[in-house]
C-alpha cells in the first residue's frame, strides 16, 4: 500500500461530510481564502482530510459569533485580536440592527443584498440561529411596541420568503436524491421555519414534496397516499422514503395525538415532526411510531438521514 496516497474529496464530498453547501464553500476559497484545494495531474481540484478539518475549525468558530472575514488569523494559530474579540460579541447583533433599519426603510434592493450576501458566506443552521429566528424575534416585538412596526415585520417576512422560496425551487430542481414529503400546517404566511427546514434537507441533497399551504392534519393520510401513487408512475427509484409533519403554532384538534398516529401508521415510512408546536404540546414529542425533530436545522437533517439509513 502507497503510504504517500491521499485521500481526495470532491466539493460535493467535503460539502456532505461537513454540511456546508458548495456555494458557501467556494466562497471561503475565493472571497477569504480560507481553503486552497489540491489539483490532480490532470488539473481537478480535491480536498483532503485536513481541509474537512479546517472547515470544522471553521464552523466553531462561526458558532461562537465571529464574523467570517475574521476567520483566517484564527485557523493560523494567530490569537484573537481585541478587532476579532470584539466581532464575536458584535457581529451578529450590527447584523440584525442593520437588517431591521433596513426593513424600517423598506429598502427592498438592501435588504436583498444583504441577505444574499449572507447566504453565500454562512452556512444555514449558523443563519438560522444568529440572523433570521433573532430578527424575526425582535420585528414581533417592534410590531407590538409601536406604529408602524406591524407593516415592517410583514415586508421583512415577504422579503425573506421570496428569497427562500426561489432558493428551494431553484435547488429542488437539480436534486435528485431520496423523496421527502414535508407537509406544513402553518401556511406560508407563518412558515418561514419550515421553509429554512426544507433548504437544510436540500442542501444535504434530497428532493422533496412540499405543501406549504396549511394543509388540514385529518387530510395527511390522503396526501401521503397520493403523493406515493404519483411517485410510483414515475420512471426510476422515486419512492416516498419518509414524511416530515411541521407546525409552529398550537393546533385544536379533537383527538390531535390519534390523528399524527393514524398519519404516521397511514404513512408507512419514517415520520417525523417539527416545529414550536412540540413545545406548546410536549406530549407530541412521545408518540408511538413518530420522530420529534431537534430545532437545530443541521441535528434534524441528520436525524432524518439516520433513521432513513436503518430504514433501509
Amino acid at each position: 500500500m502507497d503510504m504517500n496516497v491521499v485521500d481526495q474529496y470532491s466539493i460535493r464530498q467535503l460539502s456532505e461530510i461537513s454540511g456546508v453547501n458548495a456555494v458557501t464553500i467556494r466562497a471561503w476559497e475565493r472571497r477569504y481564502g480560507l481553503l486552497k484545494p489540491s489539483r490532480t495531474a490532470k488539473g481537478h481540484r480535491f480536498y483532503t482530510a485536513d481541509d474537512i478539518e479546517t472547515v470544522r475549525n471553521i464552523l466553531i468558530w462561526l458558532e461562537r459569533g465571529l464574523a467570517i472575514s475574521k476567520v483566517r488569523p484564527l485557523l493560523n494559530n494567530e490569537q484573537l485580536t481585541t478587532d476579532a474579540s470584539n466581532s464575536v460579541n458584535n457581529h451578529w447583533q450590527e447584523t440584525v440592527d442593520h437588517s431591521l433599519v433596513l426593513a424600517q426603510q423598506f429598502q427592498r434592493e438592501k435588504l436583498e443584498q444583504q441577505i444574499s450576501e449572507l447566504f453565500g458566506n454562512y452556512p444555514l443552521d449558523t443563519l438560522a440561529s444568529n440572523y433570521f429566528l433573532p430578527i424575526r424575534d425582535a420585528l414581533d416585538r417592534q410590531s407590538r411596541q409601536r406604529f408602524g412596526g406591524q407593516a415592517e415585520k410583514i415586508f421583512f417576512d415577504s422579503e425573506l420568503h421570496t428569497d427562500l422560496m426561489s432558493r428551494i425551487r431553484h435547488t429542488n430542481s437539480n436534486n435528485n436524491g431520496e423523496r421527502v414529503l414535508l407537509l406544513a400546517l402553518d401556511g406560508q404566511q407563518h412558515g418561514i421555519h419550515a421553509l429554512l427546514l426544507a433548504l437544510a434537507l436540500l442542501e444535504a441533497g434530497y428532493r422533496l414534496h412540499c405543501l406549504f399551504d396549511a394543509c388540514s392534519l385529518r387530510e395527511i393520510p390522503y396526501i401521503i397516499e397520493q403523493s406515493q401513487l404519483n411517485l410510483t408512475k414515475s420512471p426510476g427509484n422515486n419512492a416516498l422514503k419518509a414524511v416530515i409533519c411541521h407546525s409552529d403554532s398550537k393546533q385544536d384538534i379533537p383527538q390531535l395525538e390519534q390523528e399524527l398516529i393514524r398519519a404516521a401508521t397511514h404513512a408507512r415510512v419514517p415520520f417525523f415532526l417539527s416545529g414550536e408546536w412540540m413545545n406548546i404540546t410536549p406530549t407530541l414529542r412521545n408518540l408511538e411510531g413518530i420522530t420529534a425533530l431537534e430545532p437545530s436545522l443541521r441535528a434534524s437533517v441528520a436525524t432524518v438521514s439516520q433513521s432513513l439509513r436503518k430504514n433501509m
